[in-house]
C-alpha cells in the first residue's frame, strides 16, 4: 500500500470486506438457489462493518495525541510508538487517556 493515511487504509479494508462478501453470497446463492437481493439485505450490513473497521483502526493504528481543537490526533502512529512523528517529540495538548487496546489475533490470551 502506498498511502498510510487512516482514511486510505479504511477504505481499502472496507473494500476487500464488500468484495470477498459479495463473492461469497453470490456462491452460496448460485448452489443453493437462493435470491441474492434478499440474502444480500438480510446479512450484509455495510454500515456496522465500517464502523467496525474504524473503530478497531482507531485502537490500533490512530495517534493517541491530542490536537489544539481538543480532538484526538487522526496520523498514523510511527514504529512501536504509540504516537505519530510529530507527537513523538511534543505532546504539547496531552494524550488521550482510557484507551482499550485489543489483543492481537496471534496472542495466547
Amino acid at each position: 500500500m502506498k498511502y498510510k493515511s487512516i482514511n486510505f487504509i479504511t477504505e481499502h479494508l472496507h473494500d476487500i470486506i464488500n468484495t470477498d462478501s459479495d463473492t461469497i453470497i453470490k456462491q452460496l446463492c448460485i448452489d443453493y438457489s437462493l435470491n441474492y437481493e434478499e440474502v444480500q439485505k438480510k446479512y450484509i450490513n455495510k454500515e456496522s462493518i465500517n464502523n467496525n473497521i474504524k473503530t478497531m483502526l482507531d485502537c490500533r493504528i490512530r495517534c493517541l495525541g491530542i490536537i489544539k481543537s481538543g480532538l484526538q490526533c487522526a496520523r498514523t502512529r510511527k514504529h512501536t510508538s504509540e504516537f505519530c512523528l510529530i507527537h513523538q517529540k511534543s505532546l504539547k495538548f496531552g494524550k488521550k487517556h482510557n484507551v482499550q487496546i485489543e489483543p492481537n489475533v496471534d496472542s495466547p490470551e
